[in-house]
């Protein structure tokens, strides 16, 4: 069951970039202790929900709380194809990946946890990936000779369901609506959650060691003897916490994906996941400001894989974000999106307007490793001295 059948069953409650100067890096200290988060804001948020809309009432953590604390770029650029795996391999290797949409092959350049593994020798338990769907499963590794699976992340997927019970859950949520009744709205989304946690089955094929395996078991054993929500994102983030308290990663990477229920159509729904989203994200980023591990050598970079169409004669609007074969419709809504990095090297209360790639995230979260990323990505926005240009 692929994952917006989940969803839709109602569980879903370079020099001019090294000119922007756009984060500080002190000098002194040495890079082996440093960490590096990187979050996804995805799946495809728009400009005018998220740091462009003048209340900022979808992101009230993210806005009042992180973006007075970082650097904020405000012209990052989806230059090639606006489709979630393309955007977030590429983030994830500082090279455009996956032109030929074919997503069940590694990227062609090393990720950001094949680079660290290798040059820091570190196990396969500094590396994680927490993804939103299967059809990220190849983002933790490369087929980049020399890279690959000995050098990979650990990647975990939400679990999924059945086709069945998708059906069964849609068939008790459409009655209860029938109904009329807010309460046997409720109790059926509870018998929905206790199904799916039920007939759930999690993939386990992207996890490299037996530390690993034993790891996801209790954590989704967990899941499923819980009573929580079955919120996908909320499950990476549960287990994202668990990972960082139990094995302190150097990388961690957490690519969200409930946003993209706005190609339902949904308005609310939509805005509701990115709130869910921005509080996911908080969490996160409290995780590094209290855990011991986290605390005072972390660079969290935080992005969205890409936005959304505008709103337009003839578009869908927030529905769709353009055409994956043809991109048309790749508008500026699909293509503008925005980067907070905060942290350590991230200068607190600064903007910076330049235009960006989403691929410099790889270089710049790999430079604050004391690492560099593999020739032709796009530059890092770390800079190790001085306060650059503010723009």
């Amino acid at each position: 069951m692929k994952r917006r059948q989940f969803l839709r069953a109602g569980l879903g409650a370079g020099a001019s970039l090294m000119g922007a100067g756009a984060l500080r890096l002190p000098l002194h200290g040495a890079e082996s202790g440093r960490k590096l988060v990187v979050v996804l804001f995805g799946g495809g948020a728009r400009r005018s929900e998220t740091t462009e809309d003048p209340e900022h009432r979808f992101i009230p953590r993210l806005w009042k709380e992180m973006v007075p604390r970082g650097t904020l770029f405000s012209n990052v650029r989806v230059e090639r194809k606006v489709v979630h795996p393309n955007c977030a391999g590429s983030i994830l290797t500082g090279h455009w990946e996956w032109d030929d949409l074919d997503w069940s092959r590694p990227v062609a350049h090393p990720t950001i946890f094949e680079v660290y593994r290798k040059e820091r020798r570190a196990p396969d338990t500094a590396a994680w990936a927490f993804v939103y769907a299967s059809i990220l499963a190849k983002a933790g590794e490369s087929r980049a000779p020399g890279y690959g699976a000995a050098f990979a992340a650990n990647v975990v997927e939400p679990p999924t369901i059945p086709r069945a019970t998708a059906e069964e859950m849609d068939r008790r949520m459409q009655a209860a609506a029938a109904r009329g009744s807010p309460e046997a709205e409720l109790a059926a989304a509870a018998e929905c959650a206790r199904l799916a946690r039920g007939t759930s089955t999690i993939a386990r094929d992207g996890l490299r060691s037996p530390e690993a395996c034993a790891f996801l078991e209790r954590e989704y054993a967990a899941w499923r003897a819980g009573a929580g929500t079955t919120s996908h994102d909320a499950f990476l983030t549960e287990r994202a916490l668990a990972c960082m308290r139990e094995f302190a990663p150097e990388v961690v990477a957490v690519a969200f994906g409930e946003i993209d229920c706005a190609h339902y159509g949904s308005w609310s729904r939509y805005t509701e996941a990115i709130r869910r989203t921005d509080e996911l994200t908080w969490r996160l980023w409290r995780a590094t400001e209290a855990l011991p591990a986290y605390r005072g050598r972390t660079l969290l970079l935080i992005l969205p894989d890409h936005g959304r169409e505008l709103e337009r004669p003839g578009s869908p609007g927030f529905i769709h974000h353009s055409d994956f074969y043809t991109d048309e419709g790749a508008d500026e809504g699909c293509r503008r999106v925005w980067m907070l990095a905060i942290g350590q090297g991230a200068e607190a209360g600064r903007r910076v307007a330049a235009p960006v790639p989403i691929t410099a995230a790889a270089a710049t979260g790999l430079e604050f490793l004391g690492l560099r990323a593999s020739p032709g990505a796009a530059p890092s926005v770390l800079v190790q001295a001085g306060s650059g240009n503010h723009t």
